[in-house]
């Protein structure tokens, strides 16, 4: 009996766990650049029926990790960093991309290599941490939107 109850509880507690996990994390990769840096890109998909934000970014293999967007002005490109994150919309996507959103690496241990796969961890208002494992590369595995 105290095994059926232990069973019913904790596939309760999986159902309610699983049940607020409203973002997917998809086609991430990040770009190593020789000189330490780097920039991770994916795709977000929020399922739920309210916003949510991604606030933050870190990762064990780098010093700083930032939350950016670039932006071209006076054909002058650089790097806005979003301090208080990218929104993502009510079942909606934001992409991650080359020339767009992106989360900045700096600091990135030497002895990474292209092939490697890194952790980073996303943090997200209403969901919980997610970590994601993108493979370092220098050009984009594809192009989306």
């Amino acid at each position: 009996m105290k095994k059926i109850l232990f069973l019913i509880i904790l596939m309760v507690t999986v159902t309610f766990n699983t049940a607020d996990a409203h973002i997917e994390i998809s086609n991430s990769w990040a770009r190593l650049i020789p000189n330490g840096t780097g920039a991770l890109f994916l795709d977000i998909k929020n399922s739920h029926s309210e916003s949510d934000i991604l606030i933050g970014a870190s990762s064990p293999s780098a010093n700083s990790v930032m939350i950016h967007k670039t932006q071209r002005k006076n054909d002058i490109t650089h790097m806005k960093h979003l301090m208080k994150g990218i929104n993502i919309p009510a079942e909606g996507e934001v992409f991650l991309k080359p020339g767009s959103y992106h989360i900045m690496l700096s600091g990135l241990s030497k002895n990474l290599k292209l092939g490697d796969k890194i952790d980073v961890i996303l943090e997200f208002k209403n969901n919980d941490k997610i970590t994601v494992q993108p493979t370092l590369k220098m050009k984009p595995p594809f192009i989306k939107n």
